[in-house]
Formats: C-alpha cells, structure tokens, sequence
C-alpha cells in the first residue's frame, strides 16, 4: 500500500467488495456478495500509517465478503453499534475483536443494519517485538484458529476514538500521516490502544470444529474459482470437496451464512457476470454464457441477476458494444469472445 490516505465513496457494491477487501493490506480477491433491492450507498478509508495499515468502511446494505488473509495480524472491529456480523463461523458483536487466522481463508457477512467497521494489519515482526506475555498472543505462525477478543468498554472506546482520528485526518489534513513523525507517534498510539484491549479483554478457547469447516468451505471456493462450469448439483459440490451433503451444508452455513448450493448458485451468477464484462456483445449473447454455467430457466437467470447485481444480463453484455465495434473496424475477420 502506498504511503498517505485514500478516500473513496461508492454507489456500486461490487466495486466496494473488491476495496473492502484490501482492507487487509495484502489480502487476496477470492468472492463476494452484492447487495441486492436497494440503493447503495458505502465509504471506505484506507490509510497507510508508520508500520501500519489502517481501513475503515461502511456500508448501506449487508454485503458479504471473502477473501485471503494476508501474511500479517489483521485485528476486525466495529467503531459503532450495529447488529452482529459472521466472520469465518464466529458471531462479533461491536464489543468484540477479531484476529482471523493468518495465511487464511476469511468469510465475513456484514449486518443488515448498516455500521461501520475498522481493520488494522500489523506486521508479524512488529506485533513479536511486543512479546507474547505483553500482547497475549503466541507469535508462531500459523495459528491453530482465529480468536476472538472481548474488549473492555473503556478500552475499546478509546481504540475507536483514535479510528475516528484516523478517519477525520485522512478526509480533512491527509498531509499529516505522510509526515513521518506525526505517522509514527499516531501508530504507537493506536498499538498501546489495540494491545490494552487484547490484553484485557477476554479470550474466546479455539475450537476443533470450526478448523475442519475451515478447510471444507475453501475447497468449495476454490472447485468454484477453478470449475464453476462443473459444479452444478449438490452431490457434484459434495464429491469434489469429500464430504457428505449435511457436513457441507453445516459448513456453509457457519462461515457463509447459506447453503451450499445457494452459495454455488451466487458464485456462478459472478462468474456470468465477470464473462459478460468482458465478451464481444457481437460474437456471443446472454444465452451462451448463462448456458456455460448452468442456467438454464433463463426467465429465472435474468431474475437472479437483476437483483444481484442491479441491472439486466443484457445490458452488462451492451456495456462493451463500443469497444467491440473498435475491434470490428481493426479486426473485422477474427472477432472472438474477449
């Protein structure tokens, strides 16, 4: 992440979950979800502060994201009440913190009631320094699962006032987190606040099941990522992940908030989606790609679509019209699907 503060609004929720991701400096795009029947409406903060990488978001509309952790401590709270929100099978109210495993798979389902929510990423090295008796947390990478902290209120208060600095700052006198010294002093203040809730706070104990679910819902994404045009039933998900119908489904629904093939179903949706952007509106039609993955009832397909994504097939597919009667005029013989 580069040096300074980036401010953004949007009225796209797929444009917002690929930034929400990189929230996580360093995070990986593996899904997301949009919001669907209403306007939308979100912000997003990111900040590169001294050592650390501060993000801050919020949203109009539930929207649910999933991506990779990345090679760092990402530390996940809200900075204002709002309903519970499900992250990789753990329910975090406002008064929690949580520290998704790292090197991992995170799934995260943001509240229907809208609120705003901070990610700090720290450094593997720069939380050692701290010491394990200081911070509570055992510096070996990976950890066995993903904790969840119970932070006092005075405490938490404190680290969400220093995120409305951080917000305030980077909207209104962004100059000053480029200046290395102020950069510095604010981080070493936003470390004291984080530790003192971690180190107060109450621990949630691993668990062994969630590590299991874990690892099945990321050979699901990735069967889907891979070979969505495949996986088309729910024994077809079932024999490629090696499981059988109710683990998957019990799987899918701690971390995912869904079922199965519902999941499925909205991933392919994305894909269909991600073909449309970039095919040749004149070499292919909406019938083909809704085809390639499965839909079939397209009266049903167009549906789904327009409340996923907020527009009809057709015209996503019309968007590249302009560009492809570029490459007519260059190429009239060999247009193909992009």
């Amino acid at each position: 992440m580069s040096p300074g503060a980036h401010v953004a609004a949007f009225t796209d929720p797929e444009a917002y979950a690929f930034e929400a991701i990189k929230l996580a400096a360093g995070a990986n795009v593996l899904g997301f979800g949009s919001a669907v029947g209403k306007t939308f409406q979100a912000r997003l903060t990111r900040v590169a502060l001294y050592r650390l990488s501060i993000g801050l978001g919020k949203a109009s509309a539930s929207v649910t994201l999933t991506s990779g952790v990345p090679n760092a401590h990402v530390f996940m709270f809200a900075t204002e009440p709002s309903a519970a929100r499900r992250i990789s099978g753990w329910t975090v109210s406002h008064q929690h913190i949580f520290h998704p495993r790292t090197n991992d798979l995170a799934c995260a389902i943001s509240p229907r009631q809208p609120g705003s929510a901070a990610v700090i990423t720290v450094p593997l090295d720069l939380l050692a320094a701290y010491g394990a008796d200081v911070t509570g947390l055992d510096p070996k990478v990976p950890t066995h699962d993903d904790r969840l902290f119970l932070a006092p209120e005075l405490q938490r208060t404190r680290l969400v006032s220093l995120m409305n600095d951080v917000e305030r700052l980077a909207r209104e006198e962004p100059w000053i987190v480029q200046m290395p010294a102020p950069a510095k002093a604010l981080a070493d203040t936003i470390m004291e606040a984080l530790l003192a809730c971690l180190t107060t706070g109450q621990r949630s104990r691993d668990r062994a099941a969630p590590g299991r679910h874990r690892q099945i819902v990321a050979s699901l994404e990735r069967a889907l990522r891979e070979r969505p045009e495949e996986m088309l039933s729910l024994s077809d998900l079932c024999s490629e992940v090696g499981v059988a119908q109710r683990t998957l489904n019990l799987a899918c629904e701690e971390f995912l908030g869904q079922s199965a093939m519902r999941y499925a179903r909205g991933r392919r949706l994305d894909h269909t989606r991600q073909c449309l952007l970039m095919s040749d509106p004149t070499a292919t039609t909406v019938t083909d790609v809704a085809m390639r993955y499965g839909f079939w009832e397209l009266g049903r397909f167009a549906q789904a679509y327009r409340l996923r994504f907020g527009e009809h097939p057709s015209k996503t597919l019309r968007r590249n019209a302009t560009l492809a009667e570029l490459r007519h005029a260059s190429h009239p013989v060999h247009a193909r699907i992009a």
